[in-house]
């Protein structure tokens, strides 16, 4: 089949990525277009792409000649939702997929002829949100056309979780120095300073930055503060713009003797893997770490907490991992990740189904394109 595929937000293209190479690797011509800046186009990684920037009367020739189009969900006012509108307007079968269960209409629009062909999403819960937001008559047809395939944006964890052996992790722990016999406690944390290069390059406010720099210090020392309180030794390891003439994780981490690797130690994944327990703030490790079957717990206490808890990762919003925001809850979400009891830890697992993968939704997804013909 002649396929096009696109997307503008990093989000959407890091779904499409896998979907893409699974469809090369099945013989499809492929073209790829990215239609956001250099960043968002990143998450196409390695693959062949082109980032371009279409005027509204260039989308009905660009999607002209293909078999299906198959963009991301960046925006009804994005890229592409034209693509989608020019191809249903040739009658040329689309697909677009979901990176995230919200925000529906915000993506797709309130009238039901913008619906792409099939709306690829990532579980029956999608699908029944996709039906309240939109409601009605498009709310139904919208449920109508979703197709469940899985977290195709994650496929690669199956294969990392089952790869990563129990000499691995011996290997792995011995060349940092820590003692394989002994369980890892693994916090990351991501204490930019406000005039760090890190900092700096995002387009926020002095003040803005100062606030969320207090506000993942503090994070961080009621973390530390519950661990020593509950006898449990972290090893910690900073989030990478955290380079700075001060060190505030290292500073602190020391003091409660704590084992503190830089961020260029060793891989995060890695570290996650060996690890017994998992926890973060505001990031994308508690993503990570369920999916690589950890005990993961997010501590999100305060309002910037709960904000991104909302929508920040699907783990939280799927409660398949337990998350507090509440600052005098810290220490009992620390508790229970790093608890040893089987009855607790047997709870733990199987609150992480609502949220695995199992390396398949890309060809899931690739059937679906297949099916189109």
């Amino acid at each position: 089949m002649k396929l096009l595929l696109t997307a503008k937000q990093r989000g959407p293209a890091n779904v499409l990525a896998p979907i893409a190479r699974e469809l090369l690797q099945r013989g499809h011509e492929l073209t790829i277009y990215a239609t956001g800046n250099e960043t968002e186009a990143a998450g196409f990684a390695e693959l062949q792409y082109e980032r371009i920037d279409p005027s509204t009367d260039q989308y009905p020739s660009l999607v002209h000649g293909y078999d299906a189009i198959i963009t991301g969900m960046s925006g009804y006012s994005s890229p592409d939702m034209q693509f989608i509108m020019a191809a249903n307007a040739l009658g040329i079968p689309t697909i677009a997929t979901q990176d995230q269960n919200s925000n529906y209409v915000g993506r797709l629009g309130a009238n039901s002829v913008d619906l792409p062909t099939i709306l690829a999403v990532m579980d029956r819960e999608c699908i029944e949100t996709a039906r309240k937001e939109f409601g009605g008559e498009m709310g139904d047809e919208a449920a109508k056309r979703a197709r469940v395939v899985g977290w195709a944006a994650f496929d690669n964890y199956a294969k990392m979780r089952k790869e990563f052996t129990a000499q691995k992790r011996e290997e792995f722990l011995h060349q940092l120095g820590l003692n394989a016999e002994e369980l890892v406690y693994f916090h990351a944390t991501q204490n930019a300073h406000p005039e760090s290069a890190y900092m700096q390059r995002l387009n926020m406010s002095p003040e803005e930055k100062r606030n969320i720099y207090d506000y993942e210090c503090a994070v961080t020392a009621s973390v530390f503060e519950a661990a020593s309180d509950l006898g449990k030794k972290l090893v910690v390891k900073p989030h990478p713009g955290e380079e700075y003439q001060i060190n505030f994780t290292e500073e602190l981490a020391e003091l409660h003797d704590f084992v503190y690797l830089p961020a260029k130690a060793c891989n995060t994944q890695e570290l996650m893997l060996a690890s017994y327990a998992v926890t973060a703030g505001r990031s994308s490790c508690v993503t990570e770490a369920a999916l690589l079957d950890r005990n993961t717990g997010a501590m999100l206490p305060g309002e910037l907490g709960k904000a991104w808890g909302t929508t920040g990762s699907p783990a939280i919003t799927l409660n398949a991992i337990p998350f507090t925001y509440e600052w005098d809850n810290v220490g009992g979400i620390l508790s229970l990740v790093t608890s040893q009891y089987e009855m607790i830890a047997r709870k733990l697992a199987e609150e992480r189904k609502k949220f695995s993968v199992d390396g398949n939704a890309s060809k899931r997804f690739a059937d679906l394109v297949e099916g189109l013909k």
